[in-house]
């Protein structure tokens, strides 16, 4: 017998109706919000099943329904010609899908977008989970994460752009991120998260345009919502995960010594006797697991879920460009000028240089890669009168993790790899978002946000023992001994949507204010034993926003935009805290505002076929690690603000029956071209202590502008059980101009960007079929990875070192497999290898020397009840 529910729906607009039986029933509505946004639907009151609600909302209206599967249905219709336009007034639709989570379908939305976008769905993650969350991105055009193996973050790089704001990242609404001194090597900007609880990953490319968009682009995660948890009308309901990883042995005793250390140009040895006891193939060394529940009334939505994960240090693979061979090259004299005419040399009778790619031996373990994490999840969203609804979302993560400064392991000669102390993450996030949206009302759809983050990160104290145990504290050699930030960012928006329609056409608007407050600081005890300090201080930023749409014609729409910004920031740093905190000629505080525009076209010459172009300019404030008095930075006085100008060109393909019946082809091909102005780096700058002296050190200030350039392609065809999907990006140019008349095609000494370079070009392609009446699933991806789009500058003193050493990873492809299993609708198993070639390889955008892991080994079996 089907389930039956009570309805209480008031004739509406279609999309109203069909959003209110999906929060109803538990289908989740996907449809052309363009198509339905006219269209008028039937009440529909009484106790009934859904099939039955659907009809009596579609009565009438020329359109029709027909479920695919048992959570999809697809509504069809006609839209008429201007010229066969029936003469009462009603209009006729195209095909309106209604699949996936609630509103336009994400996974498709891409394609349907006049901008540059991309969607990591909820089912994707859990197929690339991988090994650390950065892997989440692989195989999306134009996005990599930095730092993909140390630290257990990410660290969103888009288009070449990357760290200190320029790239958001929120979940559900809230920011959280933090400035991570990396030595010599500069600085990572983390976000924790655990993507076992992300339902969706919405991306946006360039300027952003919502309430917190970055320059280089914005990335929004959604957790799980019922929809995720509950079985197919079901309205409570419990979702049980469990499994189990390779590929791992235990973390050894510190300073357990790994990888070839290259001390006077010979190779040394590993010390140990497990240092390459790689476990067997299938032999289970991690572990992971996650309950959810979830409920849902006529009013509200609950859902609360717990997940862990058990990992220690993974194993680099064994194939390909190994890193640990090392060559001979005979006799060699081995020269460094160090100015003035002194030139010192040593002669070596056998010259050895690591001919790999990192200092660790293939198959090795790789030491401070272990991972161990606790998150939560509690969201409740209600109901109110009056057309309005309440979300309350509290995410929590705990980790203890590897953890290395990048500037210890940056080189792979004469760095050594040893196992160190691990480091810890809390991140507890929380939002209270609201809705109101009027059904009689197409000027109201009114959305506000409020929401704080509390993030705290804790690394071992890189003070020698001596100073540690004159201070009265324990050996940390020893005893692990914590120091780090404690950050807070809370911050409110509110935005409003209005639609109504004119002689002139359609119009859109969405306005809006948003809010930041950031705070963040070392803790005492990193005060008292740290030389170098990360941030101190404080940052508020105002913008306010406005975007519209304008569809003159159904083939024609316009959009544009202006966003303006304020900001303020104080730096807290005092005299001794830091060597940067006694330079002169620093400011204690900056501020700025500027207001940025953006302006579109998008036309529709075929259906199925959209073209636009896009210019878009954003503006990006100094962040809080470029207005404090950071480690050994100076930071110049006239600091001006980052401004980007964006065009994107492209097109979006969407059709049916292209090339075999009842086949589905979805394309993306753009083009885009972004210079900022005022680009903020690092350079070598003279600075004058208040010691009386004068060196040449680190400094950051605007540089004239830097280039990203490039091309984008993302696709996807389907046909009977077969899938193919497609992404690929490639950088056709890429310069930093320290003056208007000086661009150079590579990085700028010293600047943090060294390591934000991404590859020339990368490929994803994965295939997959389903078999058994679509309860098998089984498929392959295949991911390739190209050298440096650009060159790192080079010290110009001979024999010299860089200041920050570019981490040059070799090109590389990896091969993915995976399968899962349907028993019943409660019941389903999932495996998959990842890394089948066993490729030993470095991730771009890595400030630290660390291989990426070998072949390993997935299983889990996930149950609904």
């Amino acid at each position: 017998m089907q389930q039956t529910h009570n309805f209480d729906i008031p004739a509406k607009p279609v999309r109203q109706a069909l959003n209110d039986i999906s929060r109803i029933t538990g289908v989740s509505v996907v449809f052309s919000e363009t198509a339905a946004a006219s269209v008028s639907g039937n009440p529909v009151s009484g106790t009934m099943t859904r099939e039955q609600a659907l009809s009596q909302l579609l009565a009438g209206t020329s359109l029709s329904y027909a479920f695919t599967n048992a959570n999809t249905v697809t509504i069809t219709g006609r839209v008429a010609q201007a010229f066969d336009a029936p003469h009462d007034g009603s209009v006729v639709l195209d095909t309106i899908d209604v699949t996936g989570r609630q509103g336009r379908n994400p996974h498709d939305a891409p394609y349907e977008t006049a901008a540059a976008t991309a969607y990591i769905s909820g089912e994707q993650i859990e197929r690339f989970r991988g090994t650390t969350p950065a892997d989440m991105f692989t195989g999306t055009p134009g996005v990599l994460s930095g730092e993909s193996r140390n630290g257990n973050s990410i660290d969103v790089n888009i288009r070449g752009m990357q760290g200190m704001g320029r790239v958001p990242v929120t979940v559900d609404g809230t920011l959280s991120s933090a400035t991570v001194y990396q030595g010599y090597q500069g600085v990572s900007n983390r976000t924790y998260i655990d993507p076992d609880l992300i339902g969706g990953v919405s991306i946006q490319k360039g300027p952003g345009s919502g309430a917190y968009g970055g320059i280089g682009g914005s990335v929004s995660m959604e957790t799980l919502n019922a929809s995720d948890i509950l079985l197919d009308g079901k309205n409570y309901g419990v979702r049980l995960k469990g499994g189990f990883g390779t590929n791992t042995s235990d973390i050894p005793p510190l300073n357990t010594v790994a990888g070839i250390f290259f001390q006077g140009a010979r190779p040394g040895s590993v010390v140990g006797p497990a240092d390459i006891s790689r476990p067997s193939f299938l032999d289970h060394t991690r572990e992971f697991g996650s309950i959810a529940g979830a409920m849902r009334g006529e009013t509200f939505e609950l859902v609360a879920a717990y997940a862990a994960r058990r990992s220690g240090n993974y194993h680099a693979g064994s194939n390909g460009p190994s890193a640990a061979s090392s060559e001979d090259l005979g006799p060699r004299s081995i020269c460094r000028d160090y100015g003035g005419g002194f030139l010192s040399c040593t002669n070596y009778a056998s010259y050895y240089e690591n001919t790999g790619v990192s200092v660790y031996r293939g198959g090795e373990a790789v030491m401070n890669t272990s991972s161990d994490t606790d998150s939560w999840l509690l969201k409740g969203k209600f109901e109110l009168p009056a057309d309005q609804s309440l979300e309350l979302i509290h995410t929590g993560f705990r980790s203890d993790h590897g953890d290395i400064r990048a500037s210890i392991l940056s080189s792979t000669m004469g760095a050594q790899a040893t196992q160190r102390w691990t480091s810890t993450s809390s991140v507890d996030r929380y939002s209270v978002r609201h809705r109101w949206n009027p059904a009689d009302n197409d000027l109201v759809d009114l959305h506000s946000n409020l929401w704080l983050t509390s993030l705290d990160i804790r690394n071992p104290t890189t003070a020698s023992s001596r100073t540690v145990t004159d201070l009265g504290f324990p050996n940390p050699l020893t005893t692990r001994l914590l120091v780090g930030t404690d950050t807070r960012q809370w911050g409110a928006d509110i935005s409003n949507r209005s639609r109504f329609a004119s002689a002139w056409g359609d119009v859109s608007m969405n306005y809006g204010i948003s809010y930041l407050n950031e705070d963040t600081g070392p803790t005492d005890l990193t005060r008292t034993l740290e030389e170098f300090l990360p941030p101190n201080g404080a940052r508020h930023e105002w913008q306010g926003f406005m975007n519209a749409d304008w569809k003159p014609l159904d083939w024609l729409t316009f959009d544009g935009g202006l966003r303006y910004h304020n900001f303020s920031a104080r730096d807290r740093m005092e005299k001794g805290d830091t060597p940067a905190a006694g330079f002169l000629g620093q400011p204690r505080g900056r501020s700025g505002s500027g207001v940025s525009p953006s302006i579109g076209v998008a036309v529709a010459p075929l259906d199925g076929v959209q073209l636009f172009a896009r210019y878009s300019e954003g503006m990006r404030m100094p962040s809080m690690a470029e207005s404090s008095a950071m480690a050994a930075t100076y930071l110049t006085s006239d600091v001006r603000p980052e401004r980007a100008h964006n065009w994107d060109i492209g097109v979006n393909v969407m059709a049916q029956d292209l090339l075999l019946d009842q086949d589905d082809v979805k394309f993306k091909l753009g083009w885009f071209h972004n210079t900022v102005d005022d680009y903020i780096a690092r350079r070598i700058v003279n600075i004058s202590t208040d010691f009386g002296t004068n060196y040449d050190g680190p400094g950051v200030g605007n540089i004239d502008r830097a280039l990203f350039e490039g091309v984008e392609l993302s696709g996807r065809y389907s046909v009977g059980g077969l899938s193919l999907e497609l992404g690929a990006s490639y950088y056709t140019d890429m310069a930093f101009c320290p003056t208007s008349g000086a661009c150079q095609r590579s990085t700028l000494y010293g600047d943090y960007a060294t390591n934000h370079v991404p590859p020339k070009y990368t490929a994803s392609l994965t295939v997959s079929h389903k078999f058994l009446d679509d309860a098998l699933t089984i498929g392959a991806r295949a991911t390739h990875v190209g050298p440096r789009a650009i060159k790192a500058d080079q010290p110009t003193m001979q024999g010299a070192s860089p200041f920050i050493v570019p981490i040059n990873w070799k090109p590389y492809a990896l091969v993915d497999v995976f399968a899962s299993y349907e028993f019943t609708e409660n019941l389903k198993a999932d495996f998959r290898i990842d890394n089948v070639g066993d490729i030993h390889y470095v991730d771009p955008l890595g400030l630290a020397n660390i291989p990426g892991p070998g072949r390993t080994v997935w299983a889990s079996v996930t149950a609904k009840f």
